[in-house]
């Protein structure tokens, strides 16, 4: 298949994905270990920095308040933080978020990029209480992920899950 074909087809299929942060749901002391070349056909031919990926994914997933823009990010660091990936990049990417952006709003853009940067920094607190998993409330029937996970908080048009009960997480440092 040619270079430009398999970039297409990963390009719809994610943008195509719906509004689920969705994964493998990893149990408490679990870990799911992947060779680095299992994920190599996800790497675009031009990388993109992580502050990109996470502001891309936040605009296009959350745009509609600041508090979700926060959401979201911080879902995509806890993500990072439990070893989902080994970039924000990476965790977006194989966690079928919705992160491909063409003619964005400049100011919701540049919004959305101040937030990724501060929940990136520590600057803005982990306002999911922990979560790994997010979907939009207006779902008629829950995912199956989200019968077996724990519900964290409902912010602005979306529901965030842990994957684990709030006595077993563990205290997220922040920097």
């Amino acid at each position: 298949m040619s270079n430009k074909l398999t970039k297409a087809l990963l390009i719809l299929a994610f943008t195509a994905s719906p509004m689920v942060a969705k994964a493998n749901v990893h149990h408490a002391g679990q870990h799911h270990h992947h060779s680095r070349s299992h994920y190599r056909h996800y790497q675009p031919e031009t990388a993109q920095d992580d502050l990109t990926c996470l502001a891309n994914t936040i605009y296009r997933e959350a745009r509609n308040s600041d508090s979700n823009l926060q959401a979201v990010a911080n879902v995509a660091k806890n993500r990072l933080v439990g070893g989902w990936g080994h970039s924000y990049c990476h965790v977006v990417r194989i966690g079928k978020f919705v992160y491909w952006v063409n003619n964005p709003n400049p100011g919701d853009y540049a919004r959305a990029q101040d937030v990724a940067k501060k929940v990136m920094e520590g600057e803005l607190p982990d306002n999911t209480g922990g979560a790994v998993f997010f979907h939009a409330n207006w779902l008629r029937h829950l995912p199956n992920w989200a019968k077996a996970s724990h519900r964290t908080a409902s912010i602005d048009g979306n529901v965030f899950y842990s994957d684990r009960p709030a006595e077993l997480r563990v205290a997220q440092v922040q920097e």
